[in-house]
């Protein structure tokens, strides 16, 4: 039986949905069953920013529900022509390309995660200010609020001891093409460098080190010369590094010329070569499809999009593959928001709220995390109303494959945020012997009216803290905090409004996350 075929027929069996009590169902395969994985440093991530807004309705396709063919009579995907992959979800046929290695294929391989609704509340619906937004990490579409370094500027920024004045030895993070983006940097100073061509950055880069030292930075002078003296010393010192590792690296997958598949062809040799940076970021353009989306045959911008987001993402899995590098890289798409569920009349869409976002690699967790947006439940301004904000993913990066802690995550954020759960954690033994495991926790009675208890076995005195998160895993309250010993713990629930809620029990910094309902 094909992985695929098996996870339509038990999952659809088990739920029926994709989404129980507000924790999602994941299609879990032999490549991705919870597995004690070795805690290292030479983990990456390659982030894919969609320029313009990307229409998650016709990415994942609501092709059961009538409603979309109602409100799209002509750029709707008819169901016949979509990609089943799962119960109830259907990929744009442009993500199979033909002959290819698409995302049906990672999808029924156990390397690829879908998040339906991602989005936050009060969405912004600027180009602007919205990629502002997902990229520095803070949840805030006020214009006096300022945004200028990226959440993962921030976090590496302060991971590197000594940073800026002290550099690794190969660049934390490494853009293909453009200016640095806000991602990438610091309020420490920009983390991270920019190249199109290895070898043309390599003859920019020679002779550059500065023969001064830093000066001391309580002037407007001196901080703005330590400033110019990094970028200096960071193209001298990397431009050799990353030449380097072109040099020594190599490509066995087979890339199509387009713009896109040759970034993520760039990021593989790169990688292949040895370089040591934890992040790669590419990106895409012509994502906001106003005008002539998508014509009756499925063909136009969105569907080339599509096209090239599967090759190029596929074709870098394939090399990663053969090449023995494959279990040390994720990656994820982001885009400043979706699109509206109604078509425009000019056969395009406007600018929406909620959209869809992949997470690719073997180190996801597979599946589906997220419902099929309710068409006929829309927000206030028409848009399909989000359910995970996005911020979770980020989260899961810095906790679940970086190995930060939740202090991290909110030091980063600003907020406290929950994992979403995609990402398996390293762990060692180490973790193991001082109890820095997921326990089984039990939850009763669940729905509750007055109050609930959480229960769980503890082989070793810990330091414990249970918190309530809504469902979209914003912080509620903590519920308990203080140091356990050995045995069944008890932790009692009460006082708590009506609505759905997630239960997320840390012990030694080790998270169990259970959902609960509470009806009054």
């Amino acid at each position: 039986m094909k992985r695929r075929s098996f996870l339509a027929t038990t999952a659809a069996a088990a739920v029926g949905t994709q989404v129980l009590g507000g924790v999602p169902l994941r299609a879990f395969t032999p490549t991705n069953l919870p597995q004690q994985l070795t805690a290292d440093d030479d983990r990456i991530l390659i982030v894919i920013q969609m320029f313009g807004g990307n229409d998650g309705l016709n990415t994942i396709l609501p092709v059961d529900d009538p409603e979309y063919y109602k409100i799209r009579p002509t750029i709707a995907v008819p169901k016949e022509k979509a990609i089943n992959v799962l119960s109830r979800v259907y990929m744009h046929p442009s993500l199979a390309p033909k002959d290819r290695y698409g995302f049906p294929q990672l999808f029924e391989d156990g390397r690829l995660a879908i998040v339906q609704g991602v989005g936050y509340e009060n969405p912004n619906l600027s180009h602007f200010r919205s990629t502002d937004i997902w990229l520095s990490g803070f949840n805030s579409s006020d214009p006096e609020k300022r945004l200028l370094d990226g959440w993962l500027g921030r976090y590496w920024s302060n991971k590197i001891n000594g940073f800026p004045e002290v550099l690794p030895d190969d660049p934390i993070a490494v853009q293909i093409g453009g200016s640095l983006s806000m991602l990438l940097q610091s309020p420490n100073g920009d983390i991270g460098i920019a190249l199109t061509d290895p070898q043309k950055f390599f003859e920019l880069g020679q002779g550059l080190s500065p023969d001064m030292a830093v000066m001391p930075e309580n002037t407007r002078y001196g901080r703005e010369f330590n400033f110019v003296r990094t970028v200096a010393e960071q193209c001298d010192k990397y431009s050799t590094v990353v030449k380097g590792s072109f040099d020594k690296g190599k490509n066995v997958a087979s890339y199509s010329d387009n713009g896109f598949v040759q970034q993520m062809k760039l990021v593989a040799r790169l990688i292949s070569g040895g370089l040591k940076s934890k992040i790669f970021l590419v990106a895409m353009g012509g994502f906001d499809t106003h005008v002539q989306q998508q014509d009756d045959n499925l063909a136009g911008l969105h569907p080339y999009l599509l096209e090239q987001l599967a090759t190029g993402v596929g074709a870098f899995m394939q090399d990663a593959l053969a090449q023995g590098f494959a279990d040390r890289v994720v990656g994820m798409t982001v885009s400043e928001f979706g699109r509206r569920v109604q078509e425009n009349g000019s056969r395009g869409t406007d600018h929406g709220a909620s959209s869809v976002q992949f997470v690719f690699g073997n180190g996801v967790r597979a599946g589906v995390y997220g419902q099929v947006p309710d068409l006929q439940n829309l927000d206030g301004n028409g848009d399909a109303r989000y359910q995970w904000d996005f911020r979770r993913v980020y989260a899961d990066v810095l906790e679940n494959w970086f190995g930060g802690t939740p202090q991290d995550t909110e030091n980063v954020l600003e907020d406290r945020v929950l994992p979403l759960g995609i990402l398996q954690r390293p762990t060692s033994v180490e973790d193991f012997y001082e109890g820095r495991t997921q326990v089984e926790v039990r939850v009763a009675p669940n729905p509750a009216s007055t109050h609930a208890t959480l229960e769980w076995q503890q082989s070793v005195p810990a330091v414990v803290t249970v918190e309530l998160y809504g469902t979209e895993g914003r912080f509620v309250q903590k519920v308990f905090a203080d140091r356990v010993l050995p045995g069944t713990v008890s932790v009692p629930i009460t006082n708590v409004s009506t609505g759905s809620y997630l239960c997320a029990v840390s012990i030694n910094g080790a998270r169990t996350v259970v959902p609960l309902t509470v009806v009054r």
